[in-house]
């Protein structure tokens, strides 16, 4: 009964800590108006009048930083009913503007990134407890490290270097941050290094020896040569399939180092085949993480061609065909990682019936 109140305290704890924390960033977040350059406003009055095949808003807006701040302006929006490729705002919207103030350019959408965020975080916390904060602190040392590599993208560095390493670091992160710095976490890392190699060079082959037509892939920067959009779409493939490929790697590390725990002089042929059984179950649902994950990425296209009236073959062929080859290539990289893992894990938790 004493560990039960002492586990309802310290979820009310943790809970009560993260709510006050979520607030305040949030709160932070939403009126962080002076951080930007372009102009923010927050629409106070709308009214809408149909004009041919448009809406038109007549939007009352007042300004919430740069010289003008609290003046008070007026635009115009049209936008059709479906809200394909336009907005409709609404009265307490926060926006952006041009320059001249005479156009609304976008949402300022920062604030629902971080109510989203803080709920995982908070989730995390409250939940996981230690886990769960090394969790996210792991989290938000990669969002940190991802844009870092962003940075030096946009200096110039070469995009697939940067990804090789970007990987790498991830890896040591996600690992050290959440299993510590000890031998599990470094059989895991041999075995996420080697799969990723593996697959990196597989991919290569396969791509520079197929005329893949770039001009669909989403984000590419222009112009680009065929060489740099290959690497470009290297790039995707390797850090799709990274997060199933480590997940992977500790499960069937974790299992190795259990059974070495618990019969140290086990065969190393016998290590194995547990190991294997281990990998055998979660074979099915990586697989299928990865697959719904793609799948999630090509719903909008499929949305927005069929109602503009492009065949469904037409948006498989071109416009999702990236994501159909970033899914086979992240289980392919699930199925490799199994007996990489199953390898490496047999080989550096024991030699002789000694644990290293």
């Amino acid at each position: 009964m004493y560990l039960s109140d002492k586990l309802q305290k310290s979820y009310l704890l943790r809970t009560a800590v993260m709510l006050i924390v979520s607030l305040a960033i949030c709160i932070i977040v939403y009126n962080n108006f002076s951080i930007y350059q372009k102009p923010i406003a927050k629409v106070e009055r709308v009214s809408e009048e149909k004009v041919k095949t448009k809406q038109v808003q007549s939007i009352e807006l007042k300004l919430m930083n740069t010289g003008d701040k609290g003046r008070i302006i007026s635009v115009q929006n049209k936008y059709d009913v479906s809200c394909v490729y336009d907005e409709k705002y609404s009265k307490g919207d926060i926006v952006f503007l041009n320059g001249k103030h005479t156009e609304i350019i976008g949402l300022k959408r920062d604030y629902f990134i971080a109510i989203t965020f803080m709920i995982l975080v908070s989730l995390l916390v409250i939940f996981g407890n230690k886990k769960g904060l090394l969790a996210s602190l792991c989290l938000i040392v990669n969002v940190m490290f991802f844009y870092l590599i962003i940075l030096a993208y946009m200096k110039g560095m070469n995009i697939l270097l940067l990804t090789v390493l970007g990987s790498l670091g991830f890896t040591i992160i996600v690992l050290s941050l959440i299993n510590g710095i000890n031998r599990n976490m470094l059989v895991s890392l041999a075995a996420t290094v080697a799969v990723s190699v593996i697959v990196l060079g597989l991919a290569s082959i396969l791509i520079y020896m197929s005329k893949i037509d770039y001009d669909f892939l989403d984000f590419i920067p222009e112009p680009y040569t065929r060489n740099q959009a290959n690497q470009f779409f290297l790039a995707q493939i390797i850090i799709g399939c990274l997060g199933a490929v480590i997940d992977v790697a500790v499960t069937i590390t974790v299992a190795s180092s259990e059974v070495i725990d618990k019969n140290p002089h086990i065969h190393i042929n016998e290590l194995m085949k547990s190991a294997k059984a281990v990998a055998d179950d979660i074979t099915g649902t990586m697989i299928s993480v990865v697959l719904f994950t793609n799948i999630a990425a090509i719903i909008p296209n499929f949305v927005i061609s069929v109602a503009n009236d492009i065949e469904y073959r037409t948006v498989l062929r071109f416009d999702a065909y990236f994501d159909i080859v970033r899914f086979f290539m992240a289980a392919v990289a699930i199925l490799i990682s199994i007996p990489v893992s199953v390898l490496v894990s047999s080989l550096m938790l024991k030699r002789g019936g000694k644990r290293i």
